[in-house]
C-alpha cells in the first residue's frame, strides 16, 4: 500500500494506492489519523480528500477498521471528509456504516474541492 500527501491553500489529499487488508490496515489507520492531528494544529484546510481511485481491498477486515477511520474524521474535524474515485462495491459498504448519511462521494478529485454537496450522489 502507498499514501501521498498532498496539501494546497485549501485541501488536504490523501491518496492510496494499493492493497488494504489485515496486514496493512493499522498503517492505513495511522497515516489518517496523523494528519487528522497535523489538521487539528494548522486547521487553514477547508477540505479533506481522500482519493481512493486506486485502492483495493482484500478481505472484510481491512474495511471495517479503514471505514471506522474514516468516521472519525467526520466526529473530530470540523470538515466534512470528501471522497473521490470510490468503486461501486466499496461504496455500497460505506453507505452501510454510514448511519446520518455523512459520506459525500464526488467521480474525480477536482470536484470534491468545490463547496457543496455531490450534483450525483450513486
Amino acid at each position: 500500500m502507498k499514501a501521498r500527501i498532498q496539501r494546497t491553500d485549501e485541501s488536504i489529499i490523501i491518496s492510496l494506492d494499493g492493497r488494504i487488508d489485515h496486514e496493512t490496515r493499522d498503517e492505513v489507520a495511522g497515516l489518517i489519523n496523523r494528519t487528522l492531528a497535523d489538521h487539528k494544529r494548522d486547521q487553514s484546510a477547508r477540505n479533506i480528500i481522500l482519493n481512493l481511485k486506486n485502492l483495493e481491498f482484500v478481505g472484510s477486515s481491512g474495511i471495517t477498521q479503514f471505514v471506522q477511520a474514516l468516521k472519525a474524521i467526520q466526529q473530530n474535524t470540523d470538515v466534512v471528509p470528501r471522497y473521490c474515485g470510490v468503486r461501486s462495491e466499496f461504496k455500497k459498504i460505506m453507505k452501510a456504516f454510514d448511519g446520518e448519511n455523512e459520506f459525500d462521494f464526488f467521480e474525480e478529485q477536482t470536484p470534491a474541492r468545490s463547496p457543496g454537496k455531490p450534483a450525483l450522489d450513486q
